[in-house]
């Protein structure tokens, strides 16, 4: 049986809200290290035994599938609502993401793995490795817990960094009003999501007067959809069912809505409850595409509506078509108040949670457009990243909270290092650091006491009197539920007023200078590393190759490594972290369908003793330094380190003059450990940003025009050695600025989905992966195939490349062979396309390999798929439909008999063939493609031209001939 190759990795809210926190209490929490298995499930028995099942247990069963197996796994009761995705665990083994059933109580999979065929136990678990909840007993929300530090000053660890004069989220001058639209929950067919319609509803927040203003679109993420008006329990199904009002999760964000409006920005929150009901079940991405999707069909809408154009949706689930008044209804609002309300040159987007990448899903999806929309800025609010996604040409910014309960891996920080070198773009890129924060309460129908809502932290699984992240912990972290809602506020109003509305003042917010707004800076301890543009910067290396110009002396050993360890394809370069857990390793987390993508490539250091160093030669070229503002370089203490560290950085110019200052005294948190406690989510290791002013080196008598060196020695640390262990990334100089945002057309990647027919040994399929139109640069992305844990079936990931002008790729996937009959006439596995440079993910970034069984079980059989010719030929094929000659003895009437032939098939492929819709006949394809069949003219065939058409059940090749029916 042929068998495509590898698997692995995430969310949901709460439905049933008791029994999980008993019921997955024991997973463990690293998905690629030796993870151990959740509790098994008390299933209300095993799915039923089915023909073709090798291996079942109590609530789980393995069938024989054609190239591999399906796995299914039945629930007790349904999943909560969390931006997590559920995977299977085989004996401690992690198989890879899993489907949900409709109803919720079916997860299933398939894989290649041969592992599952003996397994003694198939469990589930969270692909953070978060147990995840999201329920409390009872179905009732969770009782909101009032922090202690509600009016708490900063910890000993609060950042430096200045208070600004001004603060973004202080009310602004413009009068504004707000509504909210409802054309109807079923108004509009969903990207890529099985068919599902979907809601068009949302909140405005809409100046008063002035115009046209800047627009933002915010999007909310994964959160139950609806709750029990009598008992609070919260459900995820759309539309809500009678007795269950709508949890409004797009009104969650006034603070932010409500500042920017009164600051001259039109804003629109939409509603992707839809979506969040149908993304686990039905959408191979999870719901990446018609998030994204959804933010440019309101894009278009709402550029009617600015125009003064008629907008409608019908509604599937009124049967009616809803006007903009009509959606608007009973608000204040009309359609007339929007007309040129909208400047859409400055367009601005936000995401939280899968939001976040939704956001960013929006901003790939418009670069493929021929006219792309000008979307200057994406803000993602601790968004989570399963396809490693990289965004170009846009100025963005990634907040992510430190007490994520949910995104506890924290996987978004890959939007941010994936991207920063994936294009030489000219724009701004930040990673903000939210300590204390967890995932929810930055919306407020996700804080309790809402029903639904809850601490995402303790519901995660952890303690809530956890030192760090307990909410009930008298030495937490924590911030409250108001002072979280401040700081989104703030950061959010702060990031489009500077975007778009060019208020430079909160710079220093975005750009690794540390400022905090006054409304938070009591309170917040806030932590940015940021990439300047382009023109703005000089690196001087990444750290991520080994170099001539890069040595070593005394006891510094310099280790060039990526990725945590425990990936199931051969690593070229060592692991940076081992031992660990992937929420204590954001920047190497696995991603769920880029799980062996190779990840933040960087310099890992270790000393013993004061004599170490390391020393960066300047190339000649670069060593004039005088237009920079300042030196930076990206460090954190590695896991060795138990609480800091500290680095002696050097300057020195080609007359020998140098300056020397400890790391410690640019940023203390460049060499001290993240905060940590009992939980495995802490003690996270989180690359922090040096920053030497220029100045400064001027200051001490060195020229900036002739810098040569730059130096990393041991010093002292905190825990009073000189031994330590210190990661570095990215050496620049540069000046801070957002550069010059806007969006442009570029190539997109996709892969092509194909058929194979089953084999008895052995064998190797091949996939195409292909781009929209040539590049003009190199273009690299990564291929997956997802189906199987372990490398046993060959590599699961490729790496691909696209000379300038080439637009297609064919990759080899190894096939395992099989006697053995399937359960089912075909079997599919997921491959995916990811993290590429100098073009955008496309719509087809998703596909899949379907292997279609010699034998089944059940005798039913699929057709046959012949002999798969070059994936490239076959898709270009594809777009230009073949010609059928077709020959009737004498007049064709209806009931006659035509003969039909066609070429360019696969050889041994079934052709089948069609007289307009009605089915008429098949044929098998000779050796040399070409295939013939005695196609009858339906009786009832009305006289004129008809089309024949036939269809290879392989390649999917079409080919027709219009003939002309007679009396």
């Amino acid at each position: 049986m042929n068998v495509p190759k590898l698997a692995t990795r995430r969310r949901l809210r709460p439905v049933s809200k008791a029994i999980w926190t008993t019921a997955v209490a024991g997973v463990a929490f690293c998905a690629f290290a030796a993870a151990s298995p959740g509790t098994a499930l008390a299933a209300p028995g095993a799915p039923a035994v089915s023909p073709g099942t090798v291996d079942s247990g109590p609530g789980w069963a393995v069938t024989q599938g054609a190239g591999g197996y399906a796995v299914s796994v039945r629930l007790p009761d349904a999943l909560p609502a969390e931006d997590n995705v559920p995977v299977l665990v085989a004996d401690g083994k992690v198989l890879g993401p899993a489907t949900q059933s409709a109803s919720g109580l079916t997860l299933t999979l398939t894989t290649t793995d041969p592992a599952v065929a003996t397994a003694k136990n198939i469990t589930w678990q969270w692909s953070t490795g978060s147990p995840g909840t999201g329920a409390t007993p009872g179905g009732s929300p969770a009782p909101a817990s009032t922090a202690p530090n509600a009016t708490a000053t900063p910890s000993s660890g609060h950042a430096s960094g200045p208070t600004l004069g001004s603060d973004p989220a202080a009310p602004g001058p413009y009068k504004y009003t707000t509504a909210v639209y409802d054309f109807g929950t079923e108004a509009i067919p969903l990207a890529n999501i099985g068919g599902v319609r979907g809601e068009v509803q949302g909140k405005i927040y809409l100046p008063s007067s002035g115009g046209p203003h800047p627009l933002v679109l915010f999007m909310h993420g994964r959160h139950s959809t609806c709750y029990n008006t009598t008992t609070d329990a919260a459900a995820n199904i759309w539309p809500c069912p009678s007795g269950d009002a709508e949890i409004p999760s797009y009104a969650g964000y006034d603070g932010a809505g409500d500042a920017l409006a009164s600051h001259g920005y039109t804003v629109v929150s939409i509603s992707a409850n839809a979506i969040n009901a149908n993304d686990n079940q039905k959408a191979p991405d999870d719901g990446a595409q018609a998030r994204g999707q959804l933010f440019l069909d309101t894009l278009t809408w709402l550029k009617k509506a600015d125009a003064g154009q008629p907008v409608s949706f019908y509604d599937a689930a009124t049967d009616r078509t809803v006007t903009l008044d009509q959606a608007l209804a009973g608000t204040g609002m009309t359609a007339a108040d929007l007309a040129g309300t909208m400047n859409f040159s400055d367009i601005g987007l936000m995401g939280h949670s899968r939001g976040g990448e939704g956001a960013a899903t929006a901003a790939v999806l418009n670069e493929g457009l021929a006219r792309p929309w000008d979307i200057k800025s994406v803000f993602m609010l601790a968004p989570i990243d399963f396809t490693r996604t990289t965004i170009p040409d846009v100025i963005t910014t990634t907040l992510l909270p430190y007490c994520d309960g949910d995104v506890s891996d924290q996987q978004g920080q890959h939007f941010y290092a994936d991207s920063r070198n994936a294009f030489g773009d000219n724009v701004l890129s930040s990673d903000i650091w939210v300590m204390g924060a967890d995932h929810d309460f930055f919306n407020t129908y996700w804080t309790p006491p809402f029903p639904g809502a809850a601490d995402d932290w303790t519901t995660g699984g952890q303690s809530a009197t956890d030192p760090v992240c307990g909410l009930n912990s008298p030495t937490t972290t924590r911030l409250s539920s108001t002072q979280e809602y401040s700081v989104g506020t703030s950061y959010l109003a702060g990031f489009f007023e500077l975007t778009l509305g060019g208020q430079t003042q909160y710079l220093p917010m975005f750009d690794g200078a540390g400022a905090e707004p006054s409304s938070v800076a009591s309170f917040a301890d806030i932590r940015t590393v940021a990439q300047q543009p382009a023109s703005m910067r000089d690196d001087i290396t990444s750290f991520a190759n080994s170099s001539p110009s890069i040595t070593a002396s005394g006891s510094m050993t310099p280790t060039i490594c990526a990725d945590q360890s425990g990936r199931t394809v051969p690593l070229t370069v060592p692991p940076c972290a081992s031992g660990l857990t992937n929420q204590q390793v954001p920047y190497w987390t696995p991603a769920n369908y880029a799980p062996n993508v190779p990840l933040n490539q960087m310099t890992h250091l270790a000393w013993t003793d004061g004599t170490a160093a390391l020393n960066v030669a300047i190339p000649a070229d670069e060593r004039n330094v005088s237009g920079y503002q300042e030196m930076t370089v990206n460090m954190s203490p590695d896991a060795s380190v138990t609480t800091g560290t500290d680095m002696t950085i050097s300057v020195s110019d080609g007359k020998g003059h140098s300056y020397s200052t400890l790391a410690s005294s640019l940023n203390k948190w460049a060499v001290t450990r993240m905060p940590s406690s009992t939980s495995n989510l802490l003690g996270k290791i989180v690359l922090q940003q040096v920053h030497l002013p220029t100045a400064t080196l001027k200051a001490a008598g060195l020229d900036l025009k002739d810098i040569t060196d730059v130096t990393f020695g041991a010093a002292v640390g905190a825990d009073g050695t000189a031994s330590g262990g210190e990661y570095l990334q990215d050496l620049a100089f540069d000046s801070r600025g957002l550069g010059v945002p806007g969006a442009r057309s570029r190539p997109t990647v996709n892969v092509a989905s194909t058929n194979v027919q089953e084999s008895t040994g052995p064998s190797t399929s091949e996939v195409a992966v292909y781009l929209s139109r040539p590049a003009t640069s190199t273009v690299t992305t990564y291929l997956t195939v997802i189906g199987s844990a372990t490398g046993e079936v060959g590599l699961a990931m490729d790496p691909v490349t696209f000379r300038p002008g080439q637009t297609c790729q064919t990759e080899n996937i190894p096939m395992t062979g099989s006697t053995a009959a399937s359960a089912t006439p075909t079997t599919a596995y997921k491959i995916a396309v990811s993290d590429p440079h100098n073009a955008v993910l496309g719509t087809g970034d998703f596909g899949t390999v379907t292997v279609a069984a010699n034998t089944v079980t059940s005798g039913s059989t699929a057709p046959p798929d012949g002999v798969q010719g070059n994936p490239c030929a076959e898709l270009a094929a594809l777009s230009h439909p073949g010609h059928l000659s077709a020959r009737g003895n004498g007049k064709v009437t209806a009931g006659s008999v035509v003969t039909v032939t066609g070429l360019g098939y696969r050889a041994g492929e079934s052709v089948a063939f069609s007289v307009g819709s009605a089915q008429a006949g098949t044929g098998i394809a000779s050796a040399s493609g070409t295939v013939s069949a005695l196609v009858t003219i339906p009786s009832g065939q009305g006289t004129g031209l008809v089309t024949i058409s036939a269809v290879g059940a392989g390649s999917g090749f079409t080919s027709t001939a219009r003939i002309a029916v007679v009396r």
